[in-house]
């Protein structure tokens, strides 16, 4: 594995899964600590309050038992890949409610990354090149205007405007209602297509400035080092730098940030969800706290662990070999 020894990879293993520990453990006490009982609000909604009812039910769902034995149970029933049933649509398991919201997060959130990233390197490299010129004080200031602007707000200003007021665009949901069952796949991705472009925008549109901002700085930065000056001196082309030396070496703190951040795209954009009423991970989160649903919570941020503490691994990983100069032991 080149210069990645394998002391390192150890090492790396053996912090992820210390990280992932920890995280699981703060997943299985945050619903405890946010009050309430899930038991009595069902009762409430269906069986009028009814105590004896709350008791049956903390006997079934198993939070008659004491913490440490709720956390052992929970520890083992991850360890085999059961995530649970859940409270609010019982006996439902956690791991299908997931799989359904799934796609629709990722269909959203790895788009506009990806397509994030791309714009942002773009952008930030150009007006690197441009310092000091209209495009680049255009980029920037429009940038850090962007960046001051609350997420929710800008969600709110696009969904009002290409939505509620031209019509362009759906306001909510990922299909059209009505679909007959058994239609062709192939049908439905220009309807998933039109509905996911509000929220995939307005994803794009918080997150490219600080990506853009950041490459232009990394850029600004190497152009500025020893060997750059060496080799414009040799004469070499403006593009041959840029392309061989410059480019390679400013995307390497960018990747990191990509990894990271396609590792907690399984989280979803809770805002960009509830805002479009789209039906991901993000959505049914929020609805899980809601209902005081302690399996579906814990299994959503669950698979946002893993999927975090991997992506982050891997980056580790990866990156000596993207950067030899990188001795990892």
């Amino acid at each position: 594995m080149g210069n990645i020894k394998l002391s390192y990879v150890l090492k790396r293993i053996a912090g992820a899964v210390f990280t992932l520990w920890v995280a699981l453990t703060i997943n299985f006490m945050l619903p405890r600590v946010m009050g309430g009982d899930p038991t009595e609000y069902i009762a409430s909604t269906v069986a009028m309050g009814s105590r004896e009812y709350a008791a049956s039910l903390r006997e079934q769902f198993g939070l008659d038992k004491g913490v440490l034995e709720q956390y052992l149970r929970y520890l083992a029933q991850l360890f085999r890949g059961n995530l649970g049933l859940s409270f609010s649509m019982f006996p439902v398991p956690v791991a299908s409610i997931i799989t359904r919201a799934i796609p629709w997060t990722l269909l959203i959130v790895l788009s506009s990354t990806l397509i994030s990233f791309a714009v942002a390197w773009i952008l930030g490299t150009l007006a690197a090149l441009k310092q000091g010129k209209v495009f680049d004080q255009i980029v920037v200031g429009v940038s850090f205007y962007i960046q001051s602007t609350p997420y929710f707000f800008v969600g709110m200003i696009i969904l009002m405007s290409l939505s509620f007021y031209l019509g362009w665009f759906p306001m909510a949901q990922a299909m059209p209602v009505g679909i007959p069952p058994g239609t062709p796949w192939y049908l439905l991705i220009g309807p998933i297509c039109y509905h996911a472009f509000l929220p995939v925008l307005s994803l794009i549109v918080v997150s490219l400035a600080g990506r853009m901002v950041m490459m232009r700085s990394n850029i600004l930065q190497i152009f500025s080092e020893d060997y750059i000056t060496l080799a414009q001196a040799k004469g070499l082309k403006r593009s041959k730098i840029l392309m061989k030396y410059a480019l390679r070496n400013a995307l390497l703190p960018s990747f990191t940030g990509l990894m990271l951040s396609l590792g907690s795209a399984v989280g979803g954009a809770i805002t960009t969800e509830i805002i479009f009423s789209y039906p991901g991970i993000g959505l049914t989160i929020m609805n899980a706290i809601y209902n005081q649903d302690y399996p579906l919570i814990q299994g959503c941020f669950a698979i946002i662990a893993v999927c975090v503490v991997a992506m982050n691994l891997l980056a580790d990983l990866v990156y000596p070999l993207l950067d030899p100069r990188v001795a990892l032991s």
